[in-house]
């Protein structure tokens, strides 16, 4: 990556002050500001919030792995227009005043001009709303809020969100007539609620009946009385957005409970999560939108394996990945660092990330990048953890009305 173009720092803060203050600045947020040449050499910062303390604290740790790995490959292969790429990791613990809270230090302290990472919908809309979009700093993130993401603003999503994750959730179910009665569990937060709200509209006008939804709290140390209601149930199949180390836990206190005798279990289960399972749950059938390295067979995918098998997998490590390459080859296509220019030359672009080449939709800067499908398997020579086999990729772009 090759160019001779870097932020310029001062017209960071200024433009981050001015917007803090409610006041316009001269040549702030104009998508038409000229690109700034900086010494030679200088870092192009990347402030990276992580989800470091808090249930989604492991799944979290390989999101920096991924980016750190970005970022190495990067600068390896000359850097970004000539500069290398510095990340600056925070820990904004799932929490949103704490992200919004590291995201403006990162912003007025450390003069970024780009933001990136987080795990939690929460988390990444307080900053979206607080922080980039009004201080014009560009935000690359996988959330499924869908309220994060308008077209024209400052943040881009690297992974589908929560009303396309249920509603291709519903197709699914709806393709499979003899499940006749439903259960559904999710994480009682935003994105539980959002994805949850997403599937059941897709049901509607289906004959197939939801006879129950639950809420789980997030971080919980015990999930018995849930699985035990199911149990009692016995749905035809049961829908899971139960997510991160709570899959685990979830999981684990299933197996004795008797969970998978008395219903098919379909839902999100990441390979970051089976994986670390005692005893991963062979049969269920699983869907997962992060980018593991063993899924696609792409020059960026190739780029995670120094990471380890486990980690390359993890989907967590692949986002962070995709999230710093669009920063990457946003500057690149702008010819510029100034976040409006590579926020303008993003719109609508086509960018290359470990599952492919992705178009973002100007509508809502959505990336359709896919969604993998199959049936849990247990590690196997060639793949030695718990994955899906035979794996279909559904194609997002259907559920795009822009």
């Amino acid at each position: 990556m090759v160019g001779k173009h870097a932020v310029s720092s001062r017209t960071l803060l200024v433009c981050a002050l001015v917007s803090v203050l409610g006041v316009t600045g001269a040549g702030c947020g104009s998508s038409k500001s000229k690109a700034t040449t900086a010494a030679s050499g200088s870092p192009i910062k990347v402030g990276y919030l992580a989800s470091l303390t808090g249930f989604c604290a492991a799944f979290s740790q390989d999101y920096v792995k991924g980016a750190q790995q970005a970022v190495k490959t990067i600068n390896a292969e000359g850097g970004v227009m000539g500069h290398p790429l510095q990340l600056l990791v925070r820990d904004d613990k799932a929490e949103p005043n704490v992200g919004v809270s590291q995201a403006r230090d990162l912003v007025l302290s450390e003069h970024v001009g780009f933001l990136a990472g987080t795990c939690t919908s929460a988390v990444g809309k307080s900053v979206a709303r607080l922080v980039a979009n009004p201080s014009h700093v560009l935000y690359t993130v996988g959330v499924a809020d869908p309220t994060v993401f308008t077209g024209g603003g400052y943040v881009f999503a690297t992974i589908p969100t929560a009303e396309v994750e249920g509603a291709n959730a519903a197709a699914y179910v709806r393709a499979h007539p003899q499940w006749k009665t439903v259960a559904v569990i999710s994480e009682d937060y935003s994105y539980g609620f959002e994805v949850t709200a997403a599937f059941r509209k897709g049901m509607k006008g289906s004959s197939q009946k939801i006879v129950s939804q639950e809420y789980v709290p997030s971080g919980a140390s015990s999930y018995a009385s849930y699985i035990s209601k199911l149990v009692a149930e016995k749905p035809d199949v049961t829908y899971s957005t139960v997510i991160a180390e709570d899959t685990i836990t979830f999981v684990k206190q299933a197996f004795p409970l008797g969970l998978f005798k008395a219903t098919q279990l379909f839902g999100i289960l990441d390979y970051g999560t089976i994986d670390p399972m005692p005893k991963p749950p062979v049969g269920a059938l699983g869907y997962t939108y992060y980018p593991s390295a063993s899924i696609y067979h792409t020059a960026l995918s190739e780029k995670l394996d120094p990471l380890g098998t486990e980690v390359a997998n993890s989907g967590a490590a692949g986002d962070g990945f995709n999230q710093i390459e669009m920063i990457a080859q946003g500057i690149e296509k702008a010819h510029s660092t100034e976040p409006p220019a590579v926020r303008a030359a993003l719109d609508g672009a086509t960018v290359q990330m470990v599952q492919g080449s992705e178009k973002i939709h100007s509508c809502n800067n959505l990336t359709a990048v896919p969604i993998a499908m199959g049936p849990v398997v247990a590690a196997t020579k060639e793949l030695p953890f718990a994955h899906f086999s035979p794996i279909e990729l559904v194609d997002t772009n259907k559920y795009f009305t822009c």
